[in-house]
């Protein structure tokens, strides 16, 4: 289901779908149908349009009528719930249903997780690249910790390497895993050193974009790379930040109100 959100901003009109539908942007496909106009003291101002569909397989979005034909009760009729007295051994072994139901699908996501490493490391040492790793898992999300004497190479030029290796990790792990999860890889602490890094950048160019009245455009970067420098500049005032392009080329920009 594709559905249509506008806003003052693009990055505006993003977060207002995002707001809507209850979802991330990981989990809907965005396109820009129109980025707008700010126009001159109001003259000419166009609002920007965008359209996201969501692409999580998990999700569905339910008209009222379809909640109702499935709930199968009047507006005016309250539902009735008839039970009978339960022994309890009975509420016993209810208990210990829902218990291993609870934990099933923490253990598929662990051997999901299992096997997406080993995945990993089948590429790595294709590569001739050595490593080792270990898997953790939190809810709906995975992170992996690689170890290796070839880090360096496992990272590439600005991390490039390793997020080509974690978007074929996600890739791999929906296939295999029912439900919607992310994936976090990381080896030598580099993805909070890359914090630091974007942090820096960040605030280095909110003062370059003060300066020249400009747009400054970042290089294409991952969406939780874009949400670092967003998070530092969010409480600026003087400064708007949005996206652009689509990925995994969509890149962030910044200019002074």
């Amino acid at each position: 289901m594709q559905e249509t959100f506008t806003g003052t901003t693009v990055e505006e009109a993003i977060q207002n779908g995002l707001s809507s539908l209850n979802v991330s942007e990981q989990q809907v496909k965005i396109e820009i149908e129109d980025p707008g106009k700010k126009g001159l003291f109001g003259v000419g101002r166009r609002a920007a349009v965008v359209s996201l569909t969501i692409i999580d397989p998990e999700l569905k979005r339910y008209t009222l009528a379809e909640l109702k034909s499935n709930a199968q009760v009047s507006e005016d009729e309250e539902p009735v719930i008839i039970s009978e007295p339960q022994s309890q051994a009975t509420v016993n072994e209810a208990a210990e249903r829902n218990a291993e139901e609870n934990q099933k699908p923490k253990k598929d996501l662990t051997a999901s997780a299992g096997q997406t490493l080993q995945y990993l490391l089948q590429i790595l040492k294709r590569m001739n690249i050595e490593a080792t790793g270990t898997v953790t898992t939190k809810s709906n999300e995975v992170g992996i910790n690689l170890e290796s004497a070839d880090a360096a190479r496992i990272i590439g030029k600005r991390g490039h390497t390793l997020n080509a290796l974690q978007t074929v990790a996600q890739t791999y792990i929906q296939q295999s895993h029912k439900g919607y999860v992310t994936v976090m890889i990381d080896i030598e602490n580099y993805r909070e050193k890359r914090r630091e890094t974007l942090e820096n950048l960040a605030l280095n160019m909110a003062q370059k974009a003060l300066r020249s009245h400009e747009p400054v455009r970042f290089e294409p970067m991952p969406n939780y790379e874009r949400k670092i420098i967003h998070q530092v500049l969010v409480k600026m005032k003087n400064i708007e930040t949005y996206s652009e392009g689509r990925e995994p080329h969509r890149y962030l920009v910044i200019k002074s109100k």
